[in-house]
């Protein structure tokens, strides 16, 4: 054979090579070439577009704004009642008077809260905190 003649016979085995493994991939349930994958990169960079121009990462970075500031809300309500548990246990604070000048005696925590939950301030709070909660978003 004529090196003319090897390499069409080589360049047919290579088609032939070619077709047989695309048709091994589609087998296998993949219908992609080399060349059809998609990187990384890409990917993530068609889903920031697509976050960025339906306004769904503002939407995302404002829900976890305000879950921070919540959190670091709650976060300083906690650390404002540990120092006054501490000071308690250390019997730096006996008792604690409260608006209109009333001490808060440790045996009516209850009523107390009670007496909390019967306002409508706080009821519309915790009816909000319930909805917005329960609601799909």
């Amino acid at each position: 054979m004529t090196k003319e003649e090897l390499e069409r016979e080589l360049a047919e085995i290579e088609a032939r090579r070619d077709e047989l493994q695309k048709q091994l991939n589609q087998s296998d349930g993949e219908s992609f070439t080399e060349d059809d994958y998609v990187t990384m990169a890409a990917i993530a960079k068609k889903a920031l577009h697509s976050a960025l121009t339906t306004g769904s990462l503002k939407s995302f970075l404002e829900k976890l704004t305000s879950g921070v500031d919540f959190a670091k809300s709650a976060l300083v309500s906690f650390t404002q009642i540990v120092e006054k548990a501490q000071e308690k246990m250390e019997g730096k604070v006996e008792t604690v008077t409260i608006a209109g000048g009333m001490s808060v005696m440790s045996n009516t925590w209850l009523p107390m809260i009670m007496g909390m939950m019967q306002t409508p301030e706080f009821q519309h709070l915790m009816a909000n905190m319930l909805v917005k909660l329960l609601k799909d978003d």
